[in-house]
This record gives C-alpha cells, sequence and structure tokens, in this order.
C-alpha cells in the first residue's frame, strides 16, 4: 500500500475494516469540503439544487446508532448520514432538511433486513426530502419495492457505485486529503474505468491457468481434511465464480450444522495488494445456537494468527479467520504444497477446537462427522 489510508488499514479489525476507515475519510472530506458534498449529491439528483443565495449547512455524522423499532429483531447503524439544513432571511419562505442516508458495501455482504430495517429508521425522522442510499464497490442489486414496502413517498432508495464518486474527485480542484481518498480507492479498486488495459489482457489471459492452481490446491489432503472436518458434507461448488462475482473469493464451503454454521476455505482476492489465502469459520445473524458458536470463535481468537470479526454483533456476519498473504509463499520451492500445508493445519485446528465444542453442545443439529 502507498496511501497513507493503505498503511493506517491494519490498525482496524475484521472483515469490514476497508469499509470502517473508508467511511471515516469521506466524512471527514465531506466535513472539510462540503462543497464536495453537496457537488456530488446535486450531480446525482439526491439533494436539490441551489437556487438562492442561501446559506446551507451540512451535517455529516458515520456509525450513527438508531434504537430498535417494534417490528424489527434488532437497532441500525448505518455507516454515514449527511443532512442538508437550508433557511432564507425571507421569514416566509419555509426552511428545509434534506436527509442522505448511505451504508457501503466494499467487501462484505448486507446484512439480515439491513436495508429495509435502515429505510423504516429513515422514514421516522424528520426530513423534506429524504433518500437511503446502498453504495458498493461490485454489483449487487436490490429489490427497491421490498426495501420501500410501507415506507411514505417522500423516502427514496438509490444505488450506486464508489467508481461514480471517484470519477466525481476527478473533476473537482484536489487537495492532500483527495488525493489520499483517490489513491486509496485505485488500491482498493473503487476507481474502475470500465476500459481494457493491457495488464487487464495479460491477466486475463492467466486466468484459466490460476484458476487450474487454485483447484489443484483443494484436492487431495485438503479436501480429505474438509471431508472430514464437515462429514463429507461441502456444497456443490457450482456458486464458485458467483463468489468470484460478488465477493471477489475463491472458495470451498463446508457446511457444519445446515447455513447456520460453515466453514470456507480458499482465496481472498480483494482487501490487498495481493490475493490471501484463509480458513473462515462463519455464523449467520439470527443462526441457531449462534452464542454458543461464537463463544467457540472466541477460543480460537486466542490462537496465533487467528482474527475474529463481528463476534458482538448480532446482526452480522461473525467469524473468525486465518489467513495470510499469497505473496509470502512465493520464495517456496512448491507453491501449492505451501498453500495445501496452509489449508491443512488451519483446518485441523478448527477441528481440534470443534471437536470439544461439539461434545459441550449436542443440542446443535450437527453433521455427523463435523
Amino acid at each position: 500500500m502507498t496511501s497513507l489510508l493503505g498503511r493506517l488499514l491494519p490498525l482496524f479489525a475484521g472483515t469490514r475494516r476497508v469499509e470502517d476507515l473508508f467511511t471515516k475519510a469521506v466524512a471527514r472530506l465531506f466535513e472539510r469540503r462540503p462543497d464536495i458534498c453537496l457537488g456530488w449529491l446535486e450531480s446525482l439528483d439526491l439533494i436539490s439544487a441551489s437556487g438562492e443565495d442561501w446559506p446551507r449547512h451540512v451535517h455529516v455524522s458515520t456509525q450513527r446508532t438508531f434504537v430498535r423499532l417494534d417490528e424489527h429483531e434488532t437497532g441500525s447503524r448505518p455507516d454515514l448520514i449527511v443532512e442538508i439544513c437550508c433557511a432564507s432571511e425571507d421569514d416566509e419562505s419555509e426552511p428545509y432538511t434534506e436527509i442522505v442516508m448511505f451504508e457501503s458495501k466494499i467487501g462484505s455482504v448486507e446484512g439480515e433486513d439491513q436495508l429495509k430495517r435502515y429505510a423504516a429508521h429513515l422514514n421516522g425522522v424528520y426530513g423534506t426530502r429524504k433518500t437511503l442510499v446502498y453504495i458498493t464497490r461490485n454489483y449487487d442489486p436490490k429489490d427497491e419495492k421490498t426495501i420501500l414496502a410501507g415506507i411514505a413517498e417522500n423516502v427514496r432508495f438509490v444505488q450506486l457505485r464508489w467508481h461514480n464518486f471517484y470519477r466525481f474527485l476527478q473533476t473537482v480542484e484536489k487537495d492532500a486529503l483527495i488525493e489520499e481518498v483517490m489513491l486509496f480507492m485505485e488500491e482498493q479498486v473503487m476507481a474502475r474505468s470500465y476500459r481494457f488495459s493491457t495488464v487487464d489482457l495479460m491477466a486475463l489471459s492467466g486466468v484459466p491457468r490460476a484458476f487450474e492452481i487454485f483447484d489443484e490446491t483443494f484436492e487431495g489432503e485438503v479436501k480429505a481434511e474438509l471431508e472430514n472436518f464437515a462429514s463429507n458434507k461441502r456444497k456443490p461448488e457450482s456458486d464458485a465464480l458467483f463468489n468470484v462475482r460478488v465477493f471477489s473469493r475463491y472458495v470451498r464451503v463446508a457446511p457444519l450444522h445446515g447455513e447456520d454454521l460453515f466453514c470456507f476455505v480458499g482465496y481472498h482476492l480483494d482487501d490487498a495488494e495481493y490475493p490471501w489465502i484463509a480458513v473462515d469459520l462463519v455464523a449467520k445473524p439470527r443462526a441457531f445456537g449462534r452464542e454458543a458458536s461464537v463463544a467457540v470463535m472466541k477460543k480460537l481468537v486466542l490462537h496465533d494468527n487467528w482474527e475474529g470479526y463481528n463476534l458482538d454483533d448480532p446482526r452480522e456476519w461473525a467469524g473468525v479467520s486465518r489467513g495470510i498473504s499469497l505473496a509470502t509463499l512465493l520464495g517456496e520451492e512448491d507453491h501449492v504444497a505451501a498453500v495445501k500445508r496452509f489449508f491443512c493445519e488451519s483446518i485441523r485446528q478448527l477441528r481440534e477446537e470443534l471437536t470439544v465444542f461439539k461434545n459441550e453442545h449436542p443440542e446443535l443439529p450437527w453433521n455427523s462427522g463435523s
């Protein structure tokens, strides 16, 4: 990483670390340069264009907590909220407040009914015009009618991609903070130009070879360890390319008790300069036995090189991960063998902790061999 934000990234924990750091940076940019904030939102018709010389005040907040509504399982904490307040000196003119609520996804996915909850909270706050924005790095379409069901007409839902913001920043007067934000976006593949470069073409020609090597590292002893760990129950591999497109990862998945607790092994193709290899144990929001599953994850975090994420947030996918950069293995004589060793070591560590955990919690619907 060459950007300052990139060098700060290791100080943030969890799978949402890129999103958390980047949200803070964008919020600071909007606070320092409200002209950037207003100009971008106006260009997208997310706020009204100012037709008068009335002062507009911009208030930016991050991770604001909303108390759980009666119809919801949990409260909400959207990434970023921008409030635009305007009042003229003419007593006959009505003041107005416009609100834009952002949920950002760079590497993670939407939580359980997350956008629907945010829309309901946005519906309940004062504002003459209110917009919920789902802004992502990758393509992730959502059903607007489902999200806005039962919501007032002055609340809108808009989907954006982060490359829209990058293109806007290319048109404005730069300062040090803008340049850092843009450089970080380039590093995190958020500045797509949608034009093939010669580097892209060379990379595409190497894709079949790369996937051949990936698949080889999943075979033999790794396949045996994973099937033994999960009682020979692995999910079909037909969704492998979907995972690459949506989650930027190429993995093999093994359920431990249904979809509530599962393990995946493979390659993370984002969030770093080079791909990472990792083994993850994951529990979904509102999973059956989630509290018990999180307890064993917290034990795993005590082991070297295991990192937990969202272990105390029931609204998010929780998990532990053991991973290393693929670049650290380039000095090995046999790269496939080195990757296999790492996968097998990690799976065995999971199995050791999970064997005790399984005996302590027989009420969970375990696969017979997990």
